[in-house]
């Protein structure tokens, strides 16, 4: 697994990409994703469907929306861990995510055990 940085962010990103449109049925705009150290960095950019996007015009949909994004993000952690992992050949020691429902992008950072730039 002596990939380059580059190289393991493309592989990372790739498989998301297919994870999000085979098991959550999500198609965004972008993912960017970015090794630092001891951590993967996955941003998603627009990751609102065109009928979420107008749901979260008022209020009530907007929480929907919120919620109903939470869960599937809290849902589909330990799938995307083992993903990664088996991926990078590190463990993930905690996975953070954080969504705004205004803009649509969702970030997630993977803290790992050690430092996968050494290790690359």
């Amino acid at each position: 697994m002596h990939k380059t940085k580059k190289e393991t962010e493309s592989v990372i990103t790739e498989a998301i990409a297919k994870f999000l449109k085979e098991q959550m049925a999500e198609n965004v705009e972008a993912i960017i994703t970015q090794v630092i150290e001891g951590a993967i960095i996955v941003r998603f950019k627009d990751i609102l469907p065109p009928a979420e996007k107008n749901l979260i015009r008022d209020p009530e949909g907007l929480k929907l929306i919120k919620e109903l994004k939470e869960k599937l993000i809290e849902r589909a952690k330990p799938n995307l861990k083992t993903m990664i992992e088996d991926l990078v050949k590190v463990e993930i020691a905690d996975i953070h995510s954080s969504f705004n429902i205004e803009t649509g992008e969702l970030i997630t950072v993977f803290t790992l055990g050690k430092d996968l730039e050494k290790v690359l």
